[in-house]
Order: C-alpha cells, then structure tokens, then sequence
C-alpha cells in the first residue's frame, strides 16, 4: 500500500512538472522551453488560436518542466545569416546636430533612432511602458527584461511607435515646421537573449532582446537608425571618463518628449561597489554610467540607448553616433547621486545580433 502511495506521488510530480525531452523527431528542431523560442512563444500569446495553429503548437510539443511547455523549436526560425549587412555610418548615426543643455527638450529631430514599445491589456488601453533603439529597416534592439514572462503576463507588446518627438500630442510641430506622421508598426517576433534570466541571477547579465518588426521601416529626416560598436574604435573600448548620452522619453513619467542626458561613463568596481548590499556583482557585458544627482534613465526608459559621439576627421560637423549600452536597471528611485546606471554593453552582443537578423 506505501508503495503504491508514493507511486502515484511520483505520478502526480510527473504530470505537474514533467521532464524535458532531449529529442525532437524532426531534424533542423530543438526541444527547449518554448519562452525561448520566439515564434511559437508569440504564437500561444494570440488570443484567438486557430485549429491549425493549436495543432503546429501540440504537434511540436516534447516535454514539460516545472509547469511550462518545451517545444521543438525550429532552428531556421532562430539563428539567423550573419550576410545580413547593417547599415552603414552616414546611412546610421546622423542627425541635425541642435544645440541643446541637459533634460532640456530637444530638436524634433533629434535622436532619430529611439523608439517607445507599445504594449496593449486586455480591455484594450495602451500604453509605452519601454524604450528601444532602430538599428536597421527591419529591427529594434531593447532590453530582454521589456520581453519577458513578467512584463507580458497581463498584457502584450503590440507594436512600436518610431519617429515620435511629443507623445502626448497628436502631430509635432517645433516652430513651425512639423514632423511627418510617426510610424506605429507591429513586432512580428520578439527575440531575447537566450541566456538571459532575472530569476536566476541579479545582475540582469544578457538583458538585451531583438524585436523582428511586421515590415520595413522607411526612414525619414527623422527616423533613421543608429550605428552599432562594430569597428576596432568601439569593440572593448574603456569608457570611463568618458562623456556619453543617454536617450529618454518617458523618464518615469516626468517627459512628454524626447530628452538627452549627458552622463560619464564609471568604472565597474565603483558600481559594484555601490550594487554590493542588492547582492549584484556586475560583469564585463556591462557597464556603468551616470550618478550625478537628477541625470538618470528612470521608469519607462528601459531598453532605450546609451551612446558616444564620434567626430569625423576632426570636423565638429560631421558626427556619428553609435551605440554603446541598452538602459538596464539602476537605483529606485532613479537619479540618486552616487549611484550610476546599469547598461547592457551592446559592442559584446554584436555577434549575437548578427546571427539572429535575417534580410
């Protein structure tokens, strides 16, 4: 009878949490969780299944593990050609140079490249609870943390809004001359870094994620996208000291328009200095920036850009930006003095993001 007991005991473990299958039958496929696996994951979020669609997801089906599904992945559908070009400086990078003092509000044309994620509830309300960055016609780089299990559980990331200066109006005219009309477009595949998980680790090491967008953007005087750190100036470069730009829109609900913030950059042993008592030992995919009193990234500005100016032969005209960081995490409240931000080091990833965009 004891043994009959714990039999069913282990039976009921099984069907609660389950084991994760190793093999998929088909080859090209891989069993894994399937929230990382990006397009069946966006898949199961609609809320209207076909029987077509609820068959492709049962069909790939391979295992559970502690009450989540693990699905045979699609490997074509996951890594992508690194043939994809990125664009090119001139092409990214360039702006309207304005004049502008920190927190002050910017040209309407001024960082072309930031975008603010969309994300839709239930009942139909919208709101931009992220930022992000256009790095070509087809995709936004943000934070994974903006993608995950827990800022999707109530509600979904419905699209981006690019080209936006005011969000609060409906057109944005700066003295006279207005915008084009900002381009809202659906993201068709949401992409974070495979290795990223907040549960598991406090660093928030490998928060960055790709956004795939519905269709290309078509970029403008004021939509354009940034520069990657792809070249021997920018990879593994020291940024202490140095002066850097941190891109905000909402800095938690204080802005209706789009912000600069002038920061330096901070030695990693400072930061994990201050990080120590939250248990965070930050790691070289990080860096540190910030921590004058009032110039911070704050709430809603996660996934948004950390940049350098690079000044071209030597003309104060001819400038290129190019990103250097993805808002992470910092202090709560934000913009404590003392306490810098926490930025993923895009230049790190630049393999990953070439091995996950396609044409």
């Amino acid at each position: 009878m004891l043994l009959e007991i714990q039999l069913s005991i282990a039976l009921l473990c099984l069907i609660s949490f389950g084991i994760a299958q190793n093999q998929c039958p088909t080859p090209g496929e891989e069993c894994k969780d399937i929230r990382q696996c990006s397009i069946l994951n966006n898949l199961i979020r609609k809320p209207n299944l076909s029987s077509a669609e609820r068959k492709l997801i049962s069909d790939r089906l391979c295992g559970y593990l502690f009450g989540h599904q693990w699905i045979c992945c699609p490997l074509a559908l996951r890594r992508r050609s690194a043939a994809v070009e990125l664009p090119k400086p001139g092409v990214c990078g360039s702006q309207l140079e304005p004049q502008l003092v920190d927190g002050v509000t910017n040209g309407s044309n001024y960082l072309p490249w930031m975008v603010l994620l969309e994300y839709t509830y239930p009942n139909g309300s919208k709101d931009f609870d992220c930022a992000g960055v256009l790095i070509n016609e087809n995709y936004v780089l943000t934070a994974s943390h903006c993608v995950n299990d827990r800022i999707l559980a109530q509600r979904t990331l419905s699209g981006v809004r690019i080209g936006e200066w005011n969000h609060t109006s409906n057109k944005d005219c700066e003295e006279g001359i207005c915008l084009d009309p900002v381009q809202n477009v659906r993201v068709a595949e949401l992409i974070p870094h495979e290795n990223y998980n907040l549960r598991k680790s406090r660093t928030s090491e490998n928060d960055i994620a790709l956004l795939r967008l519905e269709r290309p953007i078509n970029y403008t005087e004021w939509i354009r996208p940034i520069c990657l750190p792809i070249s021997g100036d920018f990879a593994n470069r020291n940024y202490d000291g140095v002066s850097l730009i941190v891109g905000v829109h909402l800095n938690g609900a204080r802005s209706d328009v789009k912000m600069k913030i002038e920061i330096n950059g901070v030695p990693n042993t400072h930061c994990n200095n201050m990080y120590r008592a939250r248990l965070i030992t930050l790691t070289t995919k990080q860096l540190c920036a910030g921590g004058e009193e009032g110039k911070d990234s704050c709430n809603g500005d996660s996934g948004g850009p950390l940049m350098v100016k690079h000044v071209l032969d030597g003309n104060a005209t001819h400038i290129i930006y190019y990103l250097v960081g993805v808002v992470s995490f910092g202090r709560t409240p934000c913009g404590q003095a003392g306490w810098p931000g926490v930025y993923t080091r895009v230049d790190q990833y630049v393999d990953w993001i070439k091995d996950n965009i396609k044409p």
